[in-house]
């Protein structure tokens, strides 16, 4: 909800602080770059914190980046806003599977992990529906508000819920210093995992869930409550491939399970020709671009997720750097999907900067994800629950 408010309150923050398409591109990579920074030292940062304090520490950003937000007077302050919001994504990516990894085993970790996943789509779905709502009513500065206070209640609860499991399970184990570790950062497959997650992030999160409300909203347009309801719609056929694409993950055997994450490539590939379209055609194109968006959009967290500790499981260190590299991977394509787009947008206008940015990207990334690999040493290891 704290990193999507920006693109449901468009319609206010466009005139509010004078945003061209590209500023608007930069504010929703401002927090993510954060991200990108933190992906690494988030692992150490779990080490020397404990879970439990690392996703608190996350959190606590994000409703003080929030409360920030809420009373920027500037562009400028809002941006660092977002930064401080930026360290909380950050940590947050990193933790928060490995505390749901922790109480599961391998086979399955996928169903668990596509559970959990339907954290995005959740916060999307809730926050492209209230935004607009209480924006219109009290004013758009009432949804950062209302984030903080959501982010104290989040705060309150994981502090008195969450525990680790008792035994060794339930301890990190994130051996070794900073420099050892990067010995598991040699390993190309991750790295395959890696650029596909990139290309899917660029893609998904930096241009069509930042963007596509601004296209409903002024170029086929539909009011902003309308829109950004239309764009909800998408998240909630998340909400159920999600956990669906992570039980059929589980199905699959460790080497096999790569083909979940291309249909995830191919279903975001078939979307870019329904995406930005105008004309007599746009309204069944609209539909036909949330369905299978929203399809391939569940597939991140319930397939690719799950196959990374398995790439690099040999040591828990090896799974939380896997972690931490897809952590890397999404939050580079976020940050720099939107202000790309928003450069290209201005020049070519929607459709043709969406055709010349995604098609090349998308096509790399499904025969990417045909490379992805997972051997049999390193599926059966037994240090993966970290």
């Amino acid at each position: 909800m704290v990193q999507f408010k920006i693109p449901a309150l468009a319609n206010w923050l466009f005139p509010a602080y004078h945003m061209s398409p590209v500023a608007f591109g930069y504010l929703m990579s401002s927090m993510s770059v954060i991200g990108v920074i933190l992906a690494f030292p988030a692992a150490f940062i779990c080490r020397r914190l404990g879970l439990k304090a690392t996703v608190l520490l996350s959190v606590a950003c994000l409703g003080v980046g929030s409360l920030w937000g809420g009373s920027a007077n500037s562009l400028t302050s809002l941006m660092i806003s977002r930064m401080v919001e930026g360290v909380g994504i950050g940590l947050i990516g990193v933790a928060a599977p490995a505390c749901v990894s922790i109480w599961f085993p391998p086979r399955l970790r996928g169903r668990a992990l596509g559970i959990w996943a339907t954290w995005v789509p959740f916060g999307i779905v809730f926050m492209f529906n209230l935004a607009p709502v209480i924006a219109g009513k009290m004013g758009f500065r009432a949804v950062f508000y209302l984030c903080a206070v959501l982010c104290l209640v989040a705060f309150i609860l994981f502090a008195a819920v969450f525990r680790t499991p008792d035994g060794e399970s339930g301890d990190i184990h994130v051996e070794g210093s900073l420099g050892e570790s990067l010995k598991y950062l040699k390993n190309r497959r991750i790295w395959i995992l890696g650029a596909v997650f990139f290309f899917f992030n660029f893609c998904t999160l930096g241009i069509a869930n930042t963007f596509y409300n601004t296209f409903l909203a002024n170029v086929l347009g539909f009011s902003a409550q309308a829109a950004a309801t239309i764009l909800s719609i998408n998240m909630v056929i998340s909400l159920l491939t999600a956990p669906l694409s992570g039980l059929v993950s589980d199905w699959f055997s460790p080497n096999n399970k790569r083909y979940v994450v291309v249909a995830m490539m191919f279903f975001v590939l078939v979307s870019v020709f329904f995406m930005f379209v105008t004309g007599p055609y746009a309204i069944p194109c609209m539909w036909a671009f949330i369905v299978i968006q929203g399809t391939a959009g569940g597939e991140g967290g319930g397939a690719a997720r799950p196959i990374a500790p398995l790439i690099m499981g040999r040591t828990a260190m090896g799974a939380t750097m896997a972690m931490a590299v897809l952590q890397f991977s999404q939050n580079l394509g976020q940050s720099l999907g939107s202000p790309i787009f928003g450069m290209m947008l201005e020049r070519y206008g929607w459709q043709k900067a969406n055709l010349i940015i995604e098609l090349p990207l998308l096509v790399i990334g499904t025969i990417l994800a045909f490379y992805i690999r997972v051997t049999p040493k390193d599926a059966s290891d037994k240090c993966l629950a970290a």
